[in-house]
């Protein structure tokens, strides 16, 4: 175990001698701190049902950002949950969560690369250590070294949502198991292109592609089942018959052949943010209409384990294949 803890303690070395580490930790301060001007204040608008309702301003140094948030028809303290949905929406889950996940997959994708490159794989394998589970061991160091600056970036932002925003919500720092398991799922595909072609370009690439793949294989999922809804609802029919026959059987193939497999055997990392807000919320209250974070439109989550199960065994393949790349490979 001690050969595996070393490799990890020289990867924290090397990125504390190249000061990428302290470059991230840069940023990242600078990235809060931007975002300490930010406020959320309770205003009063007028609607056609009542002559005064309540709305939420978000201000930034004093101005006004956009049009209030109103929530109709809410007790006050509604506008709390409200707030909170908005911020984990749009700061914690668009910018931290998209921009956050790449520059992560930046900072790691040389790791794998420059372990395995002619001269440096020659000399850790002449220590006592096992070819898979050193790249299972440069796998999981790339893993802290994201969960470090994670977690300083997510307890800032707890911080700032509760002093200036007034905002003390536990889903902010439930968010960061679930951005560590975001970057996993597409990690292992950098790190398991950056073993077998030894690039980082090549691995930054691939990762980056694939997780576009993901998105588009779940979205042409939603679009097409809208429009081959199989309870086949008055909309979807109408919606199905503006296509022509042939047309229509051949997005049907597509669906069948090829979208739906994709999807099954990909990971479902959009999905996730619906199960992180089923285990803090719970199942929505059909009774509710409110547009609460993830679940917009009424959406209800059917089983929110399924993106989580099948993305671990992805997770798990990939990282499989890659211990028997390495354990086949000469150097």
């Amino acid at each position: 175990m001690k050969p595996y803890l070393a490799v990890i303690m020289d990867l924290f070395r090397a990125a504390l001698c190249s000061r990428v580490l302290w470059i991230l930790l840069l940023l990242i301060t600078c990235f809060l701190l931007s975002l300490l001007p930010l406020t959320l204040e309770r205003v009063p608008y007028q609607t056609s049902d009542s002559p005064t309702g309540n709305a939420l301003q978000i201000r930034y140094a004093g101005y006004d950002f956009g049009p209030p948030l109103q929530v109709h028809g809410r007790a006050p303290e509604r506008l709390v949950s409200f707030a909170v949905a908005w911020f984990l929406d749009y700061i914690v889950d668009f910018m931290v969560g998209f921009f956050g996940v790449f520059i992560a997959l930046v900072v790691t994708s040389p790791i794998i690369p420059e372990t395995y490159k002619k001269g440096s794989v020659e000399l850790l394998l002449s220590k006592p250590v096992s070819r898979p589970l050193l790249f299972l061991a440069k796998c999981v160091g790339a893993c802290a070294f994201v969960f470090l600056n994670i977690v300083y970036l997510f307890v800032g932002l707890w911080l700032i949502a509760g002093l200036r925003l007034g905002l003390w919500d536990v889903g902010i720092l439930a968010a960061i198991p679930v951005f560590i398991f975001y970057f996993v799922i597409f990690y292992c595909v950098s790190a398991l292109a950056g073993l077998i072609w030894r690039n980082a370009i090549v691995s930054l690439t691939l990762a980056l592609v694939f997780w576009g793949a993901c998105i588009v294989v779940a979205q042409s999922k939603t679009v097409m089942e809208r429009v081959f809804d199989t309870e086949q609802s008055a909309a979807a029919l109408e919606r199905e018959n503006s296509i022509d026959q042939p047309g229509r059987e051949f997005w049907k193939s597509i669906y069948r052949f090829g979208v739906l497999p994709l999807y099954t055997v990909f990971p479902k990392p959009l999905e996730l943010d619906n199960t992180v807000q089923y285990l803090l919320n719970g199942p929505q209250d059909a009774g509710e209409n409110i547009p609460l974070h993830r679940f917009r439109s009424g959406a209800v989550v059917q089983n929110p384990y399924s993106p989580v199960v099948s993305s671990a065994i992805f997770v798990a393949v990939v990282l499989g294949i890659g211990c028997l790349v390495s354990y086949r490979a000469e150097y």
